[in-house]
């Protein structure tokens, strides 16, 4: 229940959070392209008016030299003279020239705000060359916090040939501009809402969908740890022992990982390898490794393939060559006189450092065929004898301070308990492993 809860709290917070993301992109995308329109019908209108003005003055442009310029001037004093100005903008300021630029009259209108700040910037000038070519020119600016378009055009006769230019100044209404510019935001939160109720929508289908890929990690966990219990089971029984020795020593590795702070990566690779640690005595011919007494000298070099035995069986399977730190190094000695490779120190994997001390513990504290289980403190001085040449003093001194707790709880017992602790306390090690996989 409490993995189902985590899976559904990290399925909410993923979709929000990736709903989220599209929103505020979706937004600031809508945003721009709607505050590019209102700039685009800025210039339009801009664009509109200066064809009226074109129209109204069509007359002068037919005549020679442009007709009479006074009357060209007095007809673009009249919009000025109208108090009551259009929502979205007018012309502040207006020239008329001749083909070849000779301005021919000027207006400005001395009620505008910023008429000083709009005279002063038409004092740069326009791109005449790119006028002439195009046949329109214009750019967008801020002036004192207002803004405006600058913009020049062909003025045609009624022949449609080009007669004279016009530039003026367009300044745009502040109340159209953020009119525009609420409607451009309201567009998009309306879109990113859109967004985050889909979401919502499609939370439910994933849910589910989610759930079944739950259900089968969740089985196929269930079922490789029953690869591990059939493996370390089976090499137990053909070596005269129980399989309770595997669940024993696999509680004390994790405890003593905790307790050495292992990451979950490492805790994976110690409890695959603790259990498998002997799995390729598979290897080993009966007659050697059933023998009641000691081994000679080939017997055990025989005897000290199982460790690689086991790196075969354990390489052969993507789900456990994880534990091969272990079932490799599980016989090694931190001054270097174990086997297979006589690794020394920390070039031996913590992991197999760990589970020498878990388990010559248990193999102390448990009856055998041929020895009975010690007690604890005797057990713990033949561990201390082994510092700096069988064990690491580091993980031996971590151990002395759980081993108490654990000889009470675990020594000699061959009951179910064990197996359900350690189904307890390993199997979230790689069900946690599954919820990531599944994120």
């Amino acid at each position: 229940m409490g993995n189902d809860r985590s899976i559904h709290r990290t399925l909410i917070v993923r979709i929000l959070a990736t709903a989220l993301v599209i929103a505020f992109a979706l937004m600031a995308l809508v945003l721009w392209v709607e505050l590019r329109n209102v700039n685009i019908k800025v210039a339009d209108q801009a664009t509109v008016a200066v064809e009226r003005l074109r129209l109204s003055i069509l007359h002068h442009l037919d005549a020679p030299g442009l007709g009479d310029h006074d009357q060209i001037r007095q007809t673009l004093e009249k919009p000025l003279a109208v108090k009551i100005r259009p929502s979205e903008g007018y012309f502040v300021f207006v020239r008329i020239f001749d083909p070849s630029f000779r301005e021919v009259a000027r207006v400005s209108d001395p009620a505008y705000a910023h008429i000083k700040a709009v005279t002063d910037y038409v004092a740069t000038g326009m791109d005449n060359d790119a006028l002439r070519e195009r046949g329109v020119w214009s750019r967008a600016s801020r002036l004192e916090g207002t803004l405006v378009i600058h913009q020049g055009a062909v003025l045609r006769n009624s022949a449609g040939d080009p007669a004279g230019y016009v530039e003026g100044v367009y300044a745009v209404s502040p109340g159209f501009l953020s009119k525009a510019r609420y409607q451009a935001f309201v567009i998009a939160a309306i879109a990113s809402l859109i967004v985050l109720l889909t979401a919502l929508l499609l939370y439910p289908v994933i849910n589910r969908l989610l759930g079944r890929v739950a259900g089968l990690s969740e089985d196929l966990l269930h079922a490789n740890m029953e690869v591990l219990n059939v493996l370390g089971s089976a090499i137990a029984k053909r070596d005269n022992d129980t399989d309770i020795h595997n669940y024993r020593v696999t509680i004390y590795s994790i405890r003593l990982g905790q307790e050495a702070g292992l990451s979950d990566g490492e805790m994976r690779s110690l409890i695959k390898g603790a259990f498998l640690h002997d799995v390729g005595k598979i290897g080993i011919r009966d007659n050697i490794l059933l023998k009641p007494g000691n081994l000679t000298e080939s017997e055990f070099k025989e005897m000290k393939q199982h460790v690689r035995h086991g790196l075969d069986i354990v390489g052969r399977s993507a789900w456990l060559k994880d534990a091969a730190p272990v079932v490799g190094g599980h016989h090694e000695k931190y001054d270097g006189s174990g086997y297979l490779e006589g690794k020394n120190g920390s070039d031996i994997p913590k992991v197999a450092r760990i589970f020498a001390v878990a388990d010559v513990f248990d193999a102390l504290t448990s009856k055998r065929p041929y020895k009975e289980a010690m007690g604890f403190e005797e057990s713990m001085k033949i561990l201390d004898k082994g510092r700096g040449s069988h064990f690491d003093p580091e993980i031996l001194d971590a151990f002395a301070r759980i081993a108490p707790g654990l000889y009470d709880a675990y020594a000699g017992r061959d009951d179910s308990g064990p197996r359900d602790d350690l189904r307890r306390m390993g199997v979230p090690y790689f069900f946690k492993r599954n919820v990531q996989a599944a994120e």
